[in-house]
């Protein structure tokens, strides 16, 4: 792909970003339908987002291998059409249907960190890697944002099940459509195929340490990391529990808890798209401060909602939201692959991402306990809101450290 095209490797990132975040904005929406459906409490929704993320996981430590074998497109290509078939799973309406869903989720989330920030890396100026990397990163609210708007309204007009299952095609659509740019994208690649795919090296034990010794090796990371694993978290439960909040405490129907977490979302992609604008002009370093005091404030703010608000209140609580808590990310893997060694953008990137998506892990599955332990959500937004203000004290010792870009 010519060097100048980088926009051509943005627009089929960010589209495959927005697709598979879109995916998982349906489960978040539909949990209090998915959850009766089950008869299980609204709250175990959040084991959903656990699971997967240990499916994630599993596939940042195990699956390096894949990426040069068959190219970062192909991967994301893979993993979207498992997202798609897991929603398939959950329309079955059974829990222990939903837990395998979420670990097919899973496995089709893994590949997108590392592939995405492969194809970027290898085609974008680095004047412009802040900017394109947080791009990517704001399809994550813009796709949140399409199903917080369009999923309560399939789901009451016809069926929570039909939801799924239209999202699914959708899905599989966005996969068809990126072929032609496989040639152009997944170049170098070794094409062995499968029946040369590496298993033996894939399930080693030694993968379980991969993570480990990558942060180790690299100057600084495993402060960053930190910093990534506390956002992690408070955006997980976020994602996770804003719905669940508004129904369950708030009191709001399904479609008004849909548009407010819709605001959420269209808010954090334009905070996405300004924080790497900032980063590119200022310092990722301090770029991440700032959002990380931002964060602390956007959880308290979230705590303090009350249904007796005016409407206009709640929603514009909810953008602020969204500024505030879920625009870390594009900064962060940006500033990951700044660091990273030469030519290992996409191993780096995944021994990061493993243990930020610990953090999306643990978050909504501490957050469940704790809210099914003391019945009050406010109470678990303020916990959580103290994760942020750690990673300030991490990102400060980093830059000490003379990490600062």
């Amino acid at each position: 792909m010519p060097q100048n095209s980088w926009v051509g490797a943005l627009g089929v990132t960010f589209s495959i970003q927005v697709a598979i975040s879109f995916l998982s904005s349906v489960v978040a929406v539909c949990a209090p339908m998915i959850t009766a459906a089950a008869g299980v409490p609204i709250e175990r929704i959040g084991y959903f987002s656990a699971l997967s993320t240990v499916a994630s996981m599993w596939y940042l430590m195990s699956c390096g291998p894949l990426l040069a074998q068959f190219g970062p497109l192909r991967l994301l290509q893979v993993g979207l059409s498992l997202a798609a078939l897991s929603l398939l799973l959950v329309t079955m309406g059974a829990w222990a249907a939903v837990m395998v869903a979420a670990f097919l989720f899973g496995l089709g989330y893994g590949p997108v960190p590392p592939a995405s920030s492969d194809i970027l890396a290898r085609h974008t100026p680095s004047a412009r890697r802040g900017l394109a990397f947080s791009v990517k990163q704001s399809g994550v609210p813009v796709g949140q944002a399409i199903g917080g708007l369009a999923i309560p309204a399939v789901a009451v007009a016809l069926d929570w099940r039909w939801a799924l299952a239209l999202s699914a095609a959708i899905a599989l659509a966005i996969v068809l459509a990126t072929q032609p740019l496989r040639g152009a994208l997944d170049a170098g690649r070794s094409g062995t195929g499968m029946r040369q795919l590496p298993l033996a090296r894939i399930l080693a034990p030694a993968n379980f340490a991969q993570p480990y010794r990558m942060v180790r090796q690299v100057r600084s990371m495993a402060l960053l990391t930190y910093a990534g694993f506390c956002f992690a978290c408070a955006q997980g439960s976020l994602f996770s529990f804003y719905v669940p909040y508004f129904t369950a405490d708030l009191g709001f129907a399904v479609t008004a808890a849909g548009t407010a977490y819709a605001f959420l979302q269209m808010a954090g992609a334009v905070g996405r798209i300004s924080a790497g604008w900032l980063a590119d002009r200022t310092s990722a370093l301090a770029t991440l401060m700032l959002l990380g005091a931002t964060a602390c404030g956007a959880l308290v703010l979230t705590a303090s909602l009350s249904p007796t608000l005016a409407w206009w209140m709640i929603l514009a609580a909810a953008a602020l939201t969204g500024i505030s808590a879920v625009s870390w990310n594009g900064v962060y893997l940006a500033e990951v692959a700044r660091i990273a060694p030469a030519g290992k953008v996409g191993e780096t990137t995944s021994a990061s991402s493993f243990f930020t998506f610990i953090g999306y892990a643990a978050g909504p599955a501490v957050f469940s306990f704790l809210v099914e332990t003391t019945g009050r959500y406010d109470v678990v937004f303020l916990i959580f809101a103290v994760l942020p203000a750690t990673a300030i004290g991490a990102l400060v010792l980093a830059r000490r450290r003379g990490m600062g870009s």
